[in-house]
């Protein structure tokens, strides 16, 4: 159902007209608007696409160019609206690093004759198995990472796409033509976080989630006594980190209430 409305009076609430003695939010994430990087070409070239959409394309078994031909090489950027001051987002999404390795591995699975090519600012393989996950894309699947930052994507007559990025590395500039490029992009606030925090007073980081009571020892209570998150509203996180941290909150509220 979509909230429209939640009011507090004393220690009460009224969601959408229902009474409820606490409320739970968890409103997830917004995968972040990848034209922001207009200088990647999202929107404006049409072989570049974002990780959601390459995710599509695998599940139908289809990864093709928009011209309908199986990529000979396809590159990968990590970190598309995650650590990135010029767009005002200094956080790390978390998740971003595995999905380039699992997608990266899908790709050599399914497309052997596709090479693969991850550029990235750092590999941050959070959760167990997830290191050795990352050596497996590597010594078993041939994905390549290249340490780098990539300055732009221009489009080629071939409609292929040519990179302009920095191996910082070796502190060198490359070009590296590629027949798709994947933005892998990162978490963002959800929209709805706006009107809930203005609605019950909830208050917010600067990274715009929002903000617990004690990220120590009340992770999963707010400012408003009766309020309480769980998953990415407090951050990004895997699914795994959202279950156990929804099965948290869930123990606070009983807690709570009893």
């Amino acid at each position: 159902a979509e909230i429209n409305k939640i009011e507090k009076s004393g220690k009460k609430f009224k969601v959408n007209g229902q009474d409820a003695d606490a409320v739970l939010i968890a409103t997830g994430f917004e995968p972040f608007d990848a034209t922001l990087k207009e200088e990647y070409g999202y929107r404006i070239y049409d072989n570049v696409i974002t990780s959601l959409e390459l995710d599509d394309m695998l599940k139908a078994g289809a990864l093709k160019t928009k011209a309908g031909k199986t990529p000979k090489s396809v590159g990968l950027v990590h970190c598309v609206g995650s650590r990135d001051e010029k767009v005002n987002n200094n956080y790390c999404s978390r998740v971003c690093c595995t999905n380039v390795i699992k997608s990266g591995i899908e790709i050599r699975e399914h497309y052997p004759d596709t090479g693969v090519l991850c550029f990235y600012m750092d590999v941050r393989a959070y959760g167990r198995g997830y290191e050795e996950l990352y050596r497996k894309s590597q010594e078993e699947c041939g994905v390549t990472f290249i340490r780098s930052r990539l300055s732009e994507a221009n489009e080629n007559a071939d409609k292929t796409l040519l990179l302009r990025i920095e191996d910082t590395l070796v502190g060198k500039p490359m070009k590296v033509n590629v027949d798709i490029l994947v933005l892998m992009v990162g978490m963002c606030p959800s929209v709805n976080a706006t009107s809930l925090k203005d609605s019950l007073g909830l208050e917010t980081g600067d990274d715009g989630f929002f903000k617990t009571k004690n990220k120590h020892s009340a992770n999963n209570e707010s400012n408003v006594a009766g309020v309480f998150y769980a998953g990415a509203a407090t951050g990004p996180k895997a699914i795994v980190e959202s279950i156990t941290d929804g099965r948290a909150a869930a123990a606070e509220i009983h807690s709570y209430l009893s």
